[in-house]
């Protein structure tokens, strides 16, 4: 090969060099911008992903606040029949009774369904002793040993001394489970206070996913969703008020309840829940009220929860 030869064929390989590092380095590029336009893709993916949930969680967020002013709304409705006379008949909607019996109010943002019922009815949590509670609890679905673990430990939450009962339980038991309070040794000041009760839960003092309500069977599909507690509830059988401690009857043991009118001083609970028109979620308002009529004030709010 001559020195000629040599110089061209090197010159050849350099251009073949020089080609292939443009080719490659156009690979590169092309390679980084492949991944420029995924990550790209990506991030708008996320971002639309997040606004997609922000947009879902203010319109829940707006729902609610129109369910709890609906409830609200139900509560005022309520509030207006307490005390009114059966003007228009026993039988006639239009009249209302402290019997617990449900009210459709339709407004034009949603639907609210309210209930009044009289507090004397129920038991008192404070004065009932040992053994009616076990009874509500079996009433309300517990078996024989829970219903008296509950029983034992609400009296021992209540009771002034310190010596527990023989499912019950004082301060060291309560310290031993590392909770962050110990027994009143006093009577409840709010029933839902029940729920300071070890083992107890929401699920078991509102009766929640029991048997639909009857009132509600006729109802449209759009009210099965509301969560009203169940009739046999620790909710709906107890109370702070009156001096009540005889359990109640089942409904085919008891008639007409001649106590089931309005009468000055008496104490009412009234319960509203609301649902916008658009959809759920519901939300519940929890009144108790004492009766005052021909007063300054015809009621007194006792107290109010959300629920």
């Amino acid at each position: 090969m001559s020195k000629m030869q040599g110089s061209t064929i090197l010159r050849k390989i350099k251009c073949l060099l020089s080609r292939s590092v443009v080719s490659g380095q156009r690979g590169v590029v092309l390679i980084a911008v492949l991944w420029i336009c995924a990550l790209i893709m990506w991030f708008a993916l996320q971002i639309s992903a997040e606004t997609r949930i922000q947009s879902e969680e203010q319109i829940h967020s707006i729902r609610k606040s129109q369910a709890l002013h609906i409830a609200i709304g139900g509560c005022y409705e309520a509030l207006a029949r307490l005390g009114q006379s059966s003007a228009f008949g026993d039988d006639s909607d239009s009249n209302w009774k402290p019997d617990g019996k449900l009210h459709l109010i339709e407004y034009q943002t949603g639907y609210a369904l309210v209930k009044i019922e009289l507090e004397d009815l129920k038991v008192n949590v404070n004065k009932a002793g040992q053994v009616p509670l076990k009874q509500i609890f079996e009433k309300a679905g517990a078996d024989e040993a829970i219903s008296e673990q509950f029983a034992d430990l609400i009296m021992d939450f209540i009771d002034q001394d310190d010596t527990p009962r023989m499912r019950g339980g004082e301060k060291a038991y309560y310290k031993q489970l590392g909770l962050n309070y110990i027994p009143f040794n006093g009577p409840l000041t709010s029933l839902d206070q029940l729920l300071l009760i070890p083992g107890m839960t929401e699920q078991i003092f509102y009766g929640y996913g029991r048997p639909v309500d009857p009132n509600m069977q006729d109802l449209p599909e759009f009210f099965k969703d509301f969560l009203i507690p169940d009739k046999y509830s620790l909710f709906n059988m107890l109370t702070i008020y009156g001096n009540n401690v005889k359990p109640p009857l089942d409904d085919d043991e008891q008639g007409p309840d001649p106590r089931l009118t309005w009468k000055s001083g008496g104490v009412y609970r009234i319960l509203a829940f609301g649902k916008s028109a658009n959809g759920p979620p519901t939300m519940g308002m929890w009144l108790t009220v004492r009766l005052s009529p021909g007063a300054k004030n015809p009621y007194k709010i006792l107290s109010r929860k959300v629920l």
